[in-house]
């Protein structure tokens, strides 16, 4: 009798079969600080510590759907080289007058020297799968983390956030301590940014703010000699400050108007300044970035709004903690503890580059995503 599959389900028969899922654990394996994957069983998996070169044999199960990995239970393998065979030989050769050396060394080839080469091919064989052009070495980091004091780690959201890890995990792993588990999702878990309440007050307040002000003025100074090269830093300046997409047209004007204000060196052309960039804001570039910037905002309103209509108390107690603006500053500043600390070039390009994303993130709002990296990074 056949049986009727649709393509979906046909598709799926063949997405998760061993040979494709060996290629997307070892993927995930050898993109790790300090893993490769040397061979895969049914529900276990050998993995290599390229670092100390220590075999591990490790659980593994497969979620599919929330299309997760679990690794777990990871004990070590120790390689005992089995000498009896040779010793035997050596036995022989004192005590019989038949044995030879050829014969003695012949066996010690067979018998020692390839269980070297056996285990000398499994390890360049699975080291030959694993590239080094993007790992970061994790272990700097994690040496960086706990050579420092960290205040972010004793709050309640860090541990909020810590266990979130486990619900709604990270698409990588970092690196293998051998004694935790790790679970790691093959799809982003985090879709929502949650925007502050406060966040279009803030934006009005922008003029207040000394960086704000100095960036602002800098770009309009350059805007008066050449628009088109002033329209870029304008969009410099609010991607930084994405939060004055909030505002209208009015309010618009009157945060830039006082910050004109301030500038003696622009007083003069502030009104020239403020219909110019009315006009670009309105029609050109800025307008793009804007639509993009709240398009996106928008959509993920939605989706907020679609689980509190269909998932109900469940899904938001699953939602994702905003974060007050203490709480936010206290772990950009143990992020640049962290990076004070490291000498590794890629190691401190790896949080130079999240310490900008999420200083960028500070005023819009909480970025769950960039909130479970940098908690991620300093449980390591």
């Amino acid at each position: 009798m056949a049986i009727n599959l649709t393509v979906n389900q046909f598709e799926d028969l063949n997405l998760f079969t061993n040979r494709n899922m060996e290629k997307v654990i070892g993927g995930i394996i050898n993109n790790s600080s300090n893993g490769v994957l040397v061979n895969m069983g049914e529900d276990s998996v050998i993995i290599l510590d390229h670092t100390e070169g220590q075999f591990y044999i490790a659980d593994y199960s497969f979620d599919r759907d929330k299309l997760a990995l679990t690794l777990e239970n990871f004990d070590p393998i120790e390689i005992v080289r089995e000498e009896e065979t040779f010793e035997d030989r050596v036995y022989e050769y004192f005590e019989s007058e038949e044995e030879d050396v050829k014969t003695l060394v012949e066996s010690y080839k067979n018998d020692v020297m390839n269980q070297d080469k056996f285990i000398t091919e499994l390890i360049n064989d699975a080291m030959s799968r694993k590239s080094f052009d993007d790992v970061v070495d994790y272990k700097t980091i994690s040496e960086a983390v706990n050579s420092v004091e960290l205040e972010s780690t004793k709050e309640p959201f860090f541990a909020s956030y810590k266990e979130r890890l486990t619900t709604h995990p990270l698409t990588e792993v970092k690196m293998f301590d051998w004694e935790n588990s790790v679970t790691v999702s093959l799809v982003e878990t985090e879709s929502r940014r949650l925007i502050n309440k406060t966040a279009i007050q803030r934006a009005n307040d922008l003029w207040k703010k000394p960086e704000f002000k100095k960036l602002f003025s800098e770009a309009a100074e350059i805007f008066v000699e050449d628009v088109e090269e002033g329209v870029e830093k304008f969009k410099e300046l609010f991607e930084t400050y994405p939060q004055i997409f909030f505002l209208d047209a009015a309010d618009r004007k009157s945060v830039f108007g006082k910050t004109l204000l301030g500038n003696n060196n622009l007083r003069e052309d502030m009104d020239d300044v403020l219909k110019g960039l009315n006009l670009v804001f309105e029609k050109y570039d800025l307008k793009e970035m804007a639509d993009e910037y709240l398009s996106e905002a928008d959509d993920m309103d939605q989706e907020d709004m679609g689980d509190e209509k269909e998932g109900g108390a469940d899904d938001q107690a699953e939602a994702p903690k905003e974060l007050e603006q203490d709480d936010k500053q206290k772990l950009l500043d143990d992020l640049k503890k962290i990076a004070e600390k490291l000498e590794d070039e890629d190691a401190k390009k790896k949080i130079d580059d999240l310490i900008e994303k999420y200083e960028k993130s500070m005023e819009e709002g909480t970025r769950p995503d960039l909130v479970k990296e940098a908690v991620a990074i300093l449980s390591l």
